[in-house]
């Protein structure tokens, strides 16, 4: 308390002055913009078929420009085809029941302040999941070695995202149509380091480090013996493309000198365009990336040259790059870092946050964070979501369902799909009411393995830079 205030410093006035006054109200706290969720295309999935449906895609006939030989028919050709699926589930949480008495004498409504926060909650959660989605296609198939090792077949890794399942129609026990699980049968064909060659080894097998994880730490059992270095690169035959900055095959290039720069956002819509990916509904593609990348981009030369004698544009009076090389920019504090990651501050992987990638350079903190701004096309990720009003039986429900409709310190907060329930208090006082939020669905990335190069995901590119 300061020495003086607007009351008069009288003993026998003070004391009748209430001091440290509560102001009867609960302020919104920081909160990101929820934006990766906004490029999954929702679809509502009809129940009754199965929680894990199967979806299919084609390639294109070779063409044959060789003339028919007059007198005979046609020849026949066929077309590759391929499947990806989804497997639906169910996400939500519950907010700390409340006690209607103590909120009625509480400084602020304490059950109106639960239910906001389950809102935030709510989006936040389902807005990571898919960002995880996204990213864990776009980085699929590039890892490190974990330790100097050999020689030996059963190669330990920094992340198992992208080496477990393949595709070998060619193969005759190999799983045609389908990514299926590795095995001596249906082999995935990688490149390993060795002596600084990137040598051809098969994985037949795995072994995860966390039960039922596909993602994070694990081992590779391979088809031949390996003797490798510590961080040495792995890369499978059908690895994502990544633009990284400075070049290289693994993610310890990355320096503090690798910068963002306009060249790098030019390298990733030409790979997409090179695979004949389409621009979204907009006729746009689209591009995530923090408010680190976005700086580096304002500092690049090529870019200032651009802008030359026009600073009253709007990219820098708003400092937004807006829309640039046929591509929208999203300034997006939710893109994975250290900070937004579960397990980055501390170079960990944690099934709680699956992330399928490294977030340091070196696998350690001591290394350069990394930051990945994602490039997408039309058709990347699809919301298949499953109508909750379904699970209604003759017996009715014990409270109310509804939407959530959030607004959090004047912007709205995505949720939609997403169900609030309400329930009846069910103790003897009717005092405690229970809040929830729920949501059954999934989302899918869809595979191109058939068309254009070998990579299997080819609807989103990431470019990898330094702080």
């Amino acid at each position: 308390m300061a020495d003086f205030s607007v009351i008069l410093q009288d003993p026998t006035i003070r004391p009748l002055v209430q001091e440290n006054m509560l102001e009867r109200v609960f302020h919104d706290g920081l909160f990101p913009s929820l934006l990766f969720r906004e490029d999954a295309e929702p679809i509502n999935y009809a129940g009754n078929i199965g929680d894990s449906p199967v979806f299919s895609g084609v390639g294109m006939m070779e063409p044959d420009l060789e003339p028919i030989v007059p007198g005979t028919d046609v020849t026949q050709s066929d077309y590759p085809k391929e499947q990806w699926g989804a497997f639906i589930q169910q996400y939500g949480k519950a907010a700390p029941d409340t006690h209607m008495p103590t909120s009625a004498v509480a400084l602020a409504n304490l059950f109106l302040r639960n239910a906001h926060q389950l809102g935030l909650h709510a989006g936040q959660s389902l807005n990571r999941l898919v960002r995880d989605r996204m990213y864990n296609a776009a980085l699929a198939g590039n890892t490190v070695t974990t330790g100097a090792q050999g020689p030996t077949t059963t190669l330990l890794v920094q992340r198992i995202n992208g080496f477990t399942t393949a595709r070998n129609p060619g193969a005759p026990a190999g799983s045609t149509v389908r990514f299926e699980s590795v095995s001596s049968a249906n082999p995935l064909p990688i490149l390993v380091e060795i002596a600084g060659v990137l040598t051809a080894r098969n994985v037949i097998g795995f072994a995860p480090t966390l039960p039922g994880d596909t993602l994070g730490n694990g081992s590779l059992v391979l088809d031949v013996a390996v003797t490798v270095v510590n961080r040495a690169a792995v890369l499978s035959v059908d690895r994502s493309v990544i633009v990284r900055v400075g070049g290289g095959n693994k993610v310890d290039v990355i320096n503090n000198t690798s910068l963002f720069r306009l060249v790098d956002i030019r390298s990733a819509v030409s790979r997409l365009r090179s695979q004949n990916v389409p621009p979204h509904a907009d006729r746009r593609y689209h591009c995530h990336f923090d408010p680190s990348s976005q700086a580096q981009i304002f500092s690049d030369p090529e870019f200032n040259r651009l802008l030359t004698s026009l600073p009253d544009y709007y990219m820098y009076k708003d400092f937004a790059l807006g829309e640039l090389l046929n591509t929208v920019f999203f300034t997006n504090t939710e893109a994975p870092l250290p900070e937004t990651v579960v397990g980055g501050k501390t170079a960990s992987y944690s099934k709680k946050d699956p992330f399928g990638a490294e977030l340091w350079s070196t696998g350690a903190i001591t290394g350069t964070k990394i930051h990945r701004p994602i490039f997408s096309g039309q058709g990347g990720i699809k919301e298949y979501w499953l109508d909750q009003n379904s699970l209604l039986t003759d017996a009715g429900l014990t409270g109310k369902i509804g939407n959530f409709q959030v607004t959090n310190n004047g912007i709205e907060v995505m949720t939609d799909r997403i169900k609030f329930i309400l329930r009846s208090p069910l103790d003897r006082l009717q005092q405690l009411i229970s809040a929830a939020w729920s949501f059954i669905g999934d989302w899918s990335v869809r595979t191109d393995a058939v068309v254009g190069d070998d990579a299997r995901y080819k609807r989103f590119v990431s470019v990898e830079h330094g702080e």
